[in-house]
């Protein structure tokens, strides 16, 4: 079975983001999940972007 993420079908993603975000964290890996999730636990409105 192939990847299913290529260069050629990469993911798409169309929803608009938010207008506003108390905190933008760039990087979905788990340091970045992990942050998000901790910012968002306290109150806060990150954006996580990969």
């Amino acid at each position: 079975m192939a990847f299913p993420i290529t260069d050629q079908s990469p993911i798409e993603h169309d929803a608009p983001l938010p207008s506003d975000a108390d905190a933008v964290v760039i990087g979905g890996g788990i340091i970045g999940v992990m942050t998000a999730w901790e910012l968002a636990k306290v109150g806060l409105k990150p954006v996580l972007l990969e």
